[in-house]
């Protein structure tokens, strides 16, 4: 696939950061927003998320989190465990395409994802038995990007 010099630029400076800690996607009702608000506001994590829409709240954690606070929430849906991979590197609200080429090639892998972006940095969450073939994946696109912007500044 051939990428923009731009884009494939910004993948050959991607860094990979992964916590090693299983997580959960809970979706709960949306009259739990105090309850889901409260405990986020307590967790120090690498990466805790809660997002509303209007029929639901998702809430992503650590899984040894939600185990010790489960039974206080009323529980629509729960994923099974899902593993973080961080692309660390701070990204333009204008760039173009990144996100979708990282998802692209996690898909050509076989793997699905669960992404959340923050203002300067995307996420994907990928099944926990899929991760080092999403995260091995990831690395081979930033190798290649690397290799090729390394042959043009020659």
């Amino acid at each position: 696939m051939s990428l923009p010099p731009g884009l494939r630029h910004v993948v050959a400076k991607t860094r990979l950061f992964t916590d090693a800690r299983n997580y959960i996607i809970v979706r709960l009702p949306l009259t739990q927003i105090t309850e889901a608000a409260l405990l986020v506001r307590q967790l120090r994590s690498p990466l805790v998320s809660l997002t509303w829409d209007k029929d639901e709240l998702s809430l992503i954690l650590p899984a040894e989190t939600w185990e010790s606070c489960r039974p206080g929430f009323e529980i629509l849906n729960e994923s099974p465990e899902y593993r973080l991979i961080t692309f660390d590197l701070p990204l333009d609200l204008g760039l173009v395409g990144y996100l979708a080429l990282m998802a692209a090639t996690v898909a050509e892998a076989g793997v699905s994802i669960y992404p959340v972006s923050a203002f300067s940095r995307d996420h994907f969450f990928v099944p926990a038995e899929d991760f080092e073939r999403a995260w091995e994946a990831l690395r081979q696109r930033i190798r290649t990007c690397q290799t090729e912007e390394a042959a043009d500044s020659d």
